[in-house]
């Protein structure tokens, strides 16, 4: 019958999801990825730093900024604001690594 089924497939879907879930943890899925792409612009003096979300293990299509505070902010690849912003925390790490090699060499 239709609940005797249901009750035997119950047991086996509860034994999958057990099984994926470290596994999506591990590999840093579901916990980190965005699930929604925010509006939401800060002053680029207040980022910290930004990954590009790996696109086989989540959903969106995002860029993820870390501000200076420790907030996380989900923006699109596509974005004006996003690739600017990008590309000035870009500089700013080439900047302060040049200094640091410079500094040493002396």
């Amino acid at each position: 019958s239709a609940a005797e089924n249901t009750m035997t497939s119950i047991p086996i879907l509860l034994l999958l999801v057990t099984m994926m879930v470290p596994t999506a943890l591990a590999q840093g899925g579901i916990s980190n990825c965005c699930l929604k792409i925010t509006g939401t612009k800060v002053h680029r003096d207040s980022l910290k730093s930004y990954y590009v979300e790996d696109p086989s293990s989540c959903t969106q299509n995002a860029v993820v900024f870390t501000t200076i505070m420790g907030r996380r902010i989900c923006a699109s690849q596509t974005n004006v604001w996003t690739k600017t912003s990008m590309a000035y925390l870009d500089g700013k790490n080439w900047q302060r690594r040049h200094t640091t090699l410079k500094q040493q060499r002396q």
